[in-house]
């Protein structure tokens, strides 16, 4: 039998917020009696189990951390059978899988964030009470600072969507700042291989933030084609300056984005050459991102990491082959339908894309 009783001991008065005096005073016992029990140096008498069970409203056997190895086993295998089913876009089946894990643990936190998340993924609109409600819980009970940041996120967005601004901003502003985050903090904190390997993922997710940058400027900025061109080259330049070898790994997705959105750019132009120059872009490296396996990134400010096919999660099931295949297909592309090129892009696609 595995007994925890010191770690669960810590856990129960940090989530209750008292001291080890509280404890000690309401069993009648020295504080240097709980704090050995706490450093792993004693137990307590057997006959005041079921006082410290009852100060915390635990079972005995909680009290003990008997069965907490089978306990985070079973929690483990949904979790991860939850991020199998986010790989692959499967939105309702996660729902499924996370109230029947939050059936058999209702008051594990983590399973209630994921199930927030897959309500998102599944329709973030009419899930949006539900979702609230959840990550309004998550506030109240965790102390998990992730977790707890993951909330203030989905309440953010989900009250965005609900069109009420004022509390989208509320929650948003209860964020911490990225100077303070942890990326940040732990830059100056490591040291050696293990320090550059790190500042290489910020620069990674300092692009990728400033895809999503570029982005928002370029719609709230009421741009016409010829400043949205702009936009999406400089941040193409930018893909280029941080991967020049063009090893993009799971960053293809976002190159073909952007040459996606310039083509129709160009499009709006009726500037037909450079249109099709970026859609057979937009194309390949779609191709590219559906047909990648795991490798290391190759250039030299990225070249300590690694990328892996087990990386990309998504609320739909289709690749992005299929999806960029299916918008090309659209009503809005009808005129250039029978245009050799067109033809060309769209049978590239064809033979990787996945509905």
């Amino acid at each position: 039998m595995n007994i925890t009783l010191n770690e669960q001991l810590k856990k129960l008065r940090k989530k209750k917020g008292n001291t080890q005096e509280d404890l000690a005073n309401h069993l009648g016992i020295t504080v240097q009696a709980v704090s050995k029990w706490e450093r792993n140096e004693g137990y307590p008498d057997i006959t005041l189990l079921p006082a410290v069970s009852a100060y915390y409203n635990v079972s005995i056997d909680e009290l003990l951390g008997v069965g907490q190895a089978e306990r985070e086993k079973k929690i483990e295998a949904y979790r991860e059978r939850d991020t199998v089913l986010f790989r692959e876009g499967k939105s309702t089946e996660r729902v499924a899988l996370l109230r029947e894990a939050l059936a058999e643990f209702p008051n594990e936190m983590r399973l209630v964030y994921d199930l927030m998340y897959a309500l998102r993924a599944e329709n973030g609109a009419e899930n949006a009470d539900e979702i609230i409600e959840l990550g309004e819980r998550i506030l109240d009970e965790s102390t998990d600072n992730h977790i707890r940041g993951g909330a203030i996120q989905s309440l953010a967005f989900t009250y965005q969507g609900k069109g009420d601004n004022k509390n989208a901003k509320k929650y948003a502003q209860m964020a911490d700042t990225m100077w303070v985050s942890n990326e940040m903090l732990m830059m100056n904190l490591l040291e050696g291989e293990e320090a550059v390997k790190h500042c290489q993922g910020m620069l990674c997710s300092f692009w990728d933030m400033m895809y999503s940058v570029t982005n928002v400027i370029t719609w709230q900025g009421g741009y016409g084609p010829e400043d949205a061109i702009k936009c999406r080259q400089f941040m193409l330049d930018c893909f280029k300056l941080l991967y020049p070898d063009e090893n993009y790994g799971f960053y293809h997705c976002r190159v073909s984005d952007l040459y996606h959105r310039l083509g129709n750019n160009y499009m709006w132009l009726g500037q037909e050459d450079q249109m099709f120059d970026s859609f057979e872009k937009a194309a390949e490296h779609a191709v590219k991102y559906d047909t990648r396996g795991s490798g290391k990134y190759t250039a030299f400010m990225v070249n300590r990491l690694s990328y892996s096919v087990d990386e990309a999660v998504k609320d739909y099931t289709e690749n992005d082959s299929a999806l960029l295949l299916r918008d090309f297909k659209g009503e809005a592309y009808a005129a250039y339908h029978d245009h050799p090129r067109m033809k060309a892009v769209m049978e590239k696609l064809s033979e990787v894309a996945v509905f």
